[in-house]
């Protein structure tokens, strides 16, 4: 859970693309001003810093991450080798000076311009959507040509960036308000640089690795190695300067007999340090360094969220921050998964978002090929979010809670909640409640004592103490109205939201038709095979699909055939073929007698023309001697209306058996769904899909206690034994997708 804002967000730096001209202007101005320079460029150059620092900036602003480190996007348009060298150059230092490092290196070097081009293509900026955000300067296409046409009028100026001690470490915002500056004379700024980092820097944190590499300890110190560089640079552009002038005083008399070839900084650079460093270099060294010297990969936190519990990511959060929250101190609390409108058939997936000031509803829709809808776009790579409701804590008036804090409604005051047409808000006052469910006890307390918590301690200064109704409202509708339906009275025990399903002695034998072992597969239309060159998979018939897995471990699965709509076909040689909608194949079989089998049941699968089973979303509510399920009416809440769709008597309960996810998340079986499923005496197995599987556990529970019935965990032996088990296992897993993801 997130409690604190994102590291980069704060309400001075929070611009828009409206904004960004004058941040242009201001790099323009200053890349102007540069251009009129006729000596080297480095950190005592006043414009140069403004430059230096404006193009950290440009690279800095709107990072997902908030951390300022654009190393982490750079380092993928980078060669490893280049990245290692880098690494090693900068130490043990984190990616936000290694950030500062790459564009010291990059401005010195003349790379900057190539890396920007590599940034304008328009392959390459499916990364920029992975670290930036939509708002940041580097995804403005206008702005990000402007910038690499400045830097390319660059190229003829040389920078010499000695070491990033001297350029800030943190990021100015996009929109540069420029502050008055003194200039520090010639001779402090080379007293300046004989100081040491701490000396020079005391409120910069230091660089300098703790431990360097034996190649750069050995080496001489860079700073006197550069003035000597610069200075001899110097005396040759001022004996080039004085040649060129013979020159063309002579011109007269006939062309030079040479020409001087100009030599560029980092040549002399590279003939330097190679010299400085050839007597204490090994052969291997530098190999040694980029094999021990490896890139720092992020390191994502893991939570261990509860049930029903959401975690969003860091562009996620970056994005309400800046687009949706009402306040700029506004942080996330904690965010739930409920679910709308449950008894009904829209039943919706919601995301229900705690702030200190507010609590917002919000919808996911992931992204299509065709583009997001406007004024929607976010956040995550995957999806984005669109606001539905805001409930400021100060217009809360009561919290009520369902039995066993199954649902919860939320009920305003007379000013009433805002809700978003179009993500435009609208304070019309016309939602004056809010309803859900989380379908569990366990998440649906921790979601409750959350929500209690988070309005009772709100930020904001209106707020009050709310009415909390623990279930003893919703339980003055729920028994009368339930004990109306049965024409009795009832001792509620317990209750749970889930999906019902009654499967008859029909639907059951038809549920067992299933089967599993190794084929030889071969796809039709290819070049026949042998059965040594033939595919072997582990082929297993669940439901109306046939499901192909690279082995008995049901971990890899291969593809899936639907038996909908297919046709079979016996071949010789202990062959059938199968023609689908995915294509044709041919499986060989190991015997005669097992391609019988393989017929007979997929031939009953295919010919079964029975509709599929329909799931109804129900209220289960255990009594002391039934199960009831019944269904809300959409304003239950008000009128306490309810629909009984069936009832079991405790005494022609046969076998309470309880079907749990398995615990190896990699098997084809880890999909089944958790249930809890009644098997009468006539036959009937009657299936109650719930949402979590401590919720299924607590719900066989009750009706053990209340039935006197041992419940049996579904296992190997049993479903292979029995043709119960056998019927539950292949029901539970052809069931996928009930509740919403």
């Amino acid at each position: 859970m997130y409690h604190m804002l994102p590291f980069a967000y704060r309400p001075q730096a929070n611009y828009t693309r409206a904004q960004h001209g004058e941040f242009q202007r201001f790099v323009e101005d200053c890349v102007g001003k540069i251009l009129h320079e006729s000596d080297i460029i480095d950190a005592d150059h006043l414009i140069g810093r403004k430059l230096f620092n404006s193009l950290d900036a440009f690279f800095s602003y709107g990072l997902l991450s908030g951390d300022r480190a654009y190393w982490r996007c750079i380092r993928t348009f980078l060669p490893r080798a280049e990245q290692k060298m880098l690494i090693a150059e900068c130490g043990n230092a984190n990616d936000r000076f290694l950030s500062i490092g790459w564009l010291k290196t990059s401005l010195n070097k003349g790379t900057l311009h190539f890396m920007l081009l590599a940034l304008n293509n328009t392959c390459n900026k499916v990364y920029l959507t992975k670290f930036y955000h939509v708002n940041a300067c580097i995804r403005n296409n206008g702005m990000l040509e402007a910038i690499t046409d400045m830097v390319d009028r660059l190229q003829a100026v040389q920078f010499a960036f000695y070491s990033t001690r001297q350029l800030r470490a943190e990021v100015a915002p996009a929109a540069v308000i420029e502050t008055p500056a003194v200039q520090i004379s010639s001779r402090a700024a080379a007293r300046q640089r004989k100081l040491t980092e701490k000396e020079a820097t005391p409120d910069v944190p230091n660089v300098i690795p703790t431990e360097i590499p034996s190649l750069l300890s050995q080496a001489i110190d860079q700073d006197v190695l550069l003035d000597e560089l610069v200075r001899n640079r110097h005396n040759r552009l001022n004996t080039e300067l004085y040649d060129t002038t013979l020159q063309e005083n002579d011109e007269e008399d006939g062309a030079s007999p040479s020409q001087i070839v100009e030599e560029k900084l980092e040549d002399v650079m590279t003939k330097k340090m190679s010299c400085a460093h050839m007597e204490s270099m090994d052969p291997n060294g530098i190999e040694e360094i980029l094999a021990i010297v490896e890139p720092n990969e992020v390191s994502i936190p893991e939570y261990n969220l509860a049930d029903g519990e959401y975690q969003m990511s860091q562009g996620d959060v970056l994005y309400l921050a800046i687009n949706i929250f009402e306040k700029s101190s506004e942080k996330i609390i904690e965010c739930f998964k409920v679910i709308e409108s449950f008894h009904s058939d829209s039943m919706k997936l919601r995301y229900f978002v705690m702030t200190n000031y507010n609590i917002y509803v919000f919808k996911y829709r992931c992204h299509t090929h065709n583009g997001s809808p406007e004024k929607t776009t976010n956040l995550s790579s995957e999806g984005f979010f669109i606001p539905t409701i805001r409930m400021p804590h100060d217009r809360i008036k009561t919290i009520k809670i369902s039995v066993d804090n199954l649902a919860f409604m939320v009920e305003a005051n007379e000013e009433g909640f805002c809700h978003f047409v179009h993500s435009d808000e609208r304070d019309d006052k016309s939602v004056f409640s809010y309803s859900a469910a989380m379908a569990g006890l366990e998440c649906g307390a921790h979601m409750i004592n959350s929500l209690i918590q988070v309005v009772e301690h709100s930020s904001s200064p209106g707020a009050t103490r709310v009415e909390v109704d623990d279930h003893i409202g919703y339980m003055c509708m729920l028994q009368p109205n339930l004990e109306k339906q049965l024409r009795r009275s009832l001792d509620i025990r317990s209750a749970t939201l889930c999906f019902w399903y009654e499967q008859s002695l029909d639907e059951r034998e038809q549920s067992t038709a299933t089967k599993s072992g190794y084929l030889f597969k071969t796809v039709v239309g290819n070049w026949m095979k042998s059965t040594e060159d033939a595919e072997q998979k582990y082929c297993m018939i669940v439901g109306d699909s046939l499901h192909l897995f690279t082995d008995s471990n049901c971990k890899d699965e291969d593809m899936v055939i639907s038996l909908s709509g297919a046709t079979v076909t016996n071949m010789q040689r202990s062959t059938f073929q199968l023609k689908s909608t995915e294509g044709q194949f041919e499986f060989e079989c190991s015997s005669h007698e097992e391609q019988e089998e393989w017929i007979k049941i997929l031939t009953q699968i295919i010919e079964n023309k029975t509709t599929k089973p329909y799931m109804a979303p129900c209220l289960t509510v255990v009594t002391e001697r039934t199960v009831a399920m019944v269904q809300e009416g959409e304003k239950f809440w008000n009128d306490g209306f309810l629909r009984l769709l069936n009832e079991i008597k405790g005494h022609s309960v046969e076998h309470l058996i309880v079907a749990f996810p398995p615990t190896d998340k990699e098997c084809y079986f880890a999909n089944r769904s958790p249930a809890l499923c009644l098997v009468t005496k006539e036959g009937t197995i009657h299936y109650f899909f719930v949402r979590f599987a401590k919720e299924l556990e607590r719900m066989a529970y009750a009706v053990q206690s209340s039935f006197n019935n041992q419940w049996i965990k579904l296992d190997e032996e049993l479903m292979t034994k029995s043709q119960t088990g056998k019927a539950i296992h292949n029901t539970c897993c052809s069931v996928k997708n009930l509740w919403p993801i």
